[in-house]
């Protein structure tokens, strides 16, 4: 009786294991854009309307982000075959680098645009607050990460 009292906890075990790998899996196999989605409406409670008018606007700045994603993924694929086996050269590696900070520097541009349009164009003044409120924990946590592991000081808030 006890051996098949554990056989059938060990199977619901298993099964239950599955479905949460399956589900988490499923999750990260989601286009970003839908993530991204999301996550936005959770926090920010987005109508179904708002939900369409943001992925309108992610949808938009896709073909913009998409090449400086690829650029970004290439610099770091060079650099490593570049670095390989403890191999240096300096100039090639700043060169590099220099690229990888002006691809960096556009997404970042495109990702702050983004985030304009949709705390503008989108969101209601109830939901800018929640918005506002959302990033300066982002913000808070980010900082206190920052001290923890370099005993850095980040400023937090406008």
């Amino acid at each position: 009786m006890k051996k098949r009292i554990l056989i059938i906890v060990g199977l619901a075990v298993v099964l239950v294991t599955g479905t949460v790998f399956a589900a988490v899996r499923h999750e990260r196999n989601r286009p970003i854009v839908d993530r991204i989605v999301t996550h936005l409406s959770r926090q920010l409670d987005l109508t179904d309307a708002q939900r369409t008018q943001v992925k309108t606007i992610l949808e938009a700045e896709r073909p913009k982000v998409a090449p400086l994603l690829t650029e970004v993924a290439q610099n770091r694929q060079q650099l490593h075959e570049l670095t390989a086996s403890g191999k240096f050269d300096e100039a090639q590696v700043r060169s590099i680098a220099s690229r990888q900070a002006q691809a960096m520097t556009e997404l970042i541009v495109e990702k702050e645009r983004v985030k304009s349009k949709i705390y503008n164009e989108v969101l209601t003044p109830e939901q800018r607050t929640k918005a506002d409120q959302m990033l300066q924990r982002i913000q808070s946590h980010f900082g206190e990460r920052m001290h923890e592991r370099f005993g850095a000081t980040v400023p937090v808030g406008p």
